[in-house]
Parts: C-alpha cells; structure tokens; sequence
C-alpha cells in the first residue's frame, strides 16, 4: 500500500464511495426484487435465496487473496475493474431467460463487488492523510447500508415502471457513473506495488475466529434480509411498496448502529465486547419480529431495533483485525480471511433458510438456527477476548 497522501483527497474518497454504493445496490437487490422473480421465473424460495448467495461466490472465494489483489493491480485501476465487471454483469443478468442465466450472472456481479470493495478501502488510505484516514474509514464503512437503504427505496418505482429487469439494471448503471467520474480521482493514487502474499498470521487462531465471527454475523443477517419484503407482504397485507420502504428501516437504523459501536470503541469498550454486545437484544427482537403477531408500528419499530443492533456488531469486527495483526501488513490476510467467512456466511445463509421456510412454512425453525448464529457470534467474541488480551499482556 501506498503512504498516506500529504494532504486528503475528499473528492476521490467519495468516488471510491460511490463504487461501494454502487456495489451494495448490485448485493442488495435481491431482497425487493423475490416476489417479482417468483412469479416471473416461477422460482422456489430456495432459488431466491439462491440468486442473494451467489453474488458473494466470488466473496468466500477470494476473500483470503483479495487483499493482495490491490498490491498487484493498483487500487485505482482494481477499482476500475471491478466497475466494468458489475456493469457489463448487471446489463447481462437484466437480460436473464431462465434461472441458470441469473445466477450465473449473480456469480459475475458478485466478482465486481469484491473487487470494489477490496480496492477502494486501499484507494482512501492512499488519499487521506494520516490524522484523517480514521475519518475516511468511518465514510467507506456506510457503503453497504446507504446503497441498501438506496435500493430499497427505488425498488417500488422501478418495480412498477419495468419490472425485476428494469431493477437487475440499476446496479449496472450505477457502475457506469461512477466510471464517468473515476477521472476524478488522482492518476498517481492507488499505484501497483507488487510484494509477497504472505499468509503466516493465519496460522493463529484469532484470524479464523474472526472469520467465523462473519459467518455467523452475515448468514444470520443476510438470511432474514432476503425474504423480509415477502415476509412483511404475507404477515401484514403490504404491498410491493410498502414492503421495501418498510424493509429500508433496517440497513438506515444500521447506520447510527455503526456510529454507536463506535464510540462505545472510542469511549473503552473492548472490540469483542462490541462484538458481543448486540447477540444478546437481537435474541429477544429477531423472535418477536418474525414469530409474533403484531401492529404495524410495532413492525417498524422492531425493524428499526434490529438495524441498529445488528450496526454496532462490524465496527468491532473491523477493529479486532489490527489488533490480531502482529504486524501492520499482516492486517490484510486477516481482513480476506473475514471476508471470506462473511462470504460463506451470505452464500449459505438464505439458501437453507428458504429451504426450511419451503418445507415448513412457517419462521420457527429458520429462527432457532439463526438464534444458533446469534450464540454463535457471543462465543467467538469470547474467543477474541481472550485472545486480545493474552496479547495484551505479554506485550
């Protein structure tokens, strides 16, 4: 990785963001998009779950190279690659005729997304200085809620004017603009460096609770993320509309979870305490709002709790991995290996629980396996606490 620029570039860091919004948009529409894609492709719920897993193929697959890739390519022109992979992938998976076509096009536009997000986090630390790359961090982590919170709201209006293709397309298009202003951004940033991939932190086990810390965090999230829409539609009469703008509340409340997790950081809580801390209350909401009868403002007020809740449980993901590095280049192995856990996570998650919703119909057994997630989370963050301290303590 380059150094630290001498002075922040504002205008290129929100680009490189741009290319994350644009990553999540391509990530996330699946989710507004099942109950088109059942009807007009005559899908199972396991299918469905299906198309939101395999965009993060590429995900479980690469994670652990990925942070090389920068060095290799250039974060700059990594950044453009992975642009043009979700825009020609977008425009093609729009055109999809059958199931086979979808997925494999889910497959392609999940290549573009991990090399966005492998790129531009290593493209803003090479335009930030040193006392704002905190800062810049904190931009770049938003990526995924605000392009979710994005396609959600725009789903209902594109639904309606051209259907699940006119969606499919948005992602692509998105990529297209940001390509446009990718000239934006300084020519010298994010230059190849080339180097060794060199894995031996992974030999402790801090990396790989971590990355199981992922699964259980991503499996548990994006599985309910998928079929909320249709669950909202089925449990509370809405439509299409509603259904997503309802939806939208949980990546917006994941935002100032993100903020809070955060500051509990800042303010001395350990990052596997952090880590832990939402396991517990989500215990208590994720039952309430997929098993219990309830009002409609007590759905949005329940969606708006698991945002937030589940926000905070990143920030001490991506904090842990510094603090598991025994030295500061060994952070990208650990940060790939999370992300290929993360990775497994989504392309497990929703594919089993539409099969189980499939096979029962009912959430019953869907939520005791992602409660089994949730205490899943509680054990690794025990893992990591223990292993950050006797860090601690023999340094």
């Amino acid at each position: 990785m380059n150094a630290p620029a001498s002075r922040t570039h504002w205008r290129g860091i929100g680009i490189a963001f741009l290319a994350g919004v644009a990553a999540a948009t391509a990530l996330s529409k699946a989710s507004p998009a099942a109950l088109d894609l059942r009807t007009a492709l005559n899908l199972s719920l396991t299918q469905i779950g299906w198309v939101m897993s395999a965009g993060t193929v590429a995900t479980f697959l690469l994670g652990v190279a990925s942070g090389q890739l920068s060095h290799w390519r250039g974060a700059r022109r990594l950044l453009r690659d992975g642009l043009l992979v979700l825009l020609v992938a977008g425009c093609l998976s729009a055109l999809a005729p059958a199931t086979g076509w979808l997925l494999a096009g889910r497959g392609l536009e999940g290549l573009g997304v991990v090399l966005i997000t492998v790129s531009a986090p290593t493209l803003i630390a090479g335009l930030s200085r040193r006392e704002d790359i905190g800062l810049a961090m904190g931009v770049w982590a938003l990526w995924l809620p605000v392009g979710s919170v994005l396609m959600l709201a725009l789903a209902p209006a594109l639904l309606a004017a051209a259907g699940w293709r006119g969606l499919w397309a948005v992602s692509g298009l998105a990529a297209l603009a940001v390509l446009a202003l990718l000239r934006g951004v300084p020519p010298q940033a994010g230059q190849a460096s080339g180097g060794r991939l060199d894995l031996s932190v992974l030999r402790s086990a801090g990396p790989w609770w971590l990355a199981l810390a992922w699964f259980c965090f991503s499996s548990q999230f994006f599985s309910i993320y998928t079929f909320l829409p249709a669950h909202l539609a089925h449990t509370l009469g809405l439509g299409t509309t509603a259904g997503a703008l309802a939806s939208a509340l949980v990546p917006a409340a994941i935002i100032p979870g993100n903020l809070a997790g955060g500051l509990l950081i800042q303010r001395g809580w350990s990052p596997a305490g952090v880590l832990a801390l939402p396991a517990l209350p989500l215990l208590v909401v994720m039952p309430c709002l997929l098993l219990a009868p309830h009002t409609p403002p007590l759905t949005y007020l329940l969606l708006a709790a698991y945002g937030f809740f589940l926000g905070i449980a990143p920030t001490g993901i991506f904090t842990l991995a510094p603090r598991l590095a025994p030295t500061p280049p060994a952070t990208g192995p650990i940060l790939g290996l999370a992300l290929s856990g993360q990775g497994l996570g989504i392309l497990a998650g929703p594919p089993l629980v539409g099969t189980l919703l499939e096979h029962t119909g009912s959430w019953l057994w869907p939520v005791l396996l992602l409660a089994c997630a949730l205490l899943g989370l509680v054990i690794c963050a025990r893992m990591l606490w223990r292993l950050t301290a006797s860090a601690q303590r023999t340094d």
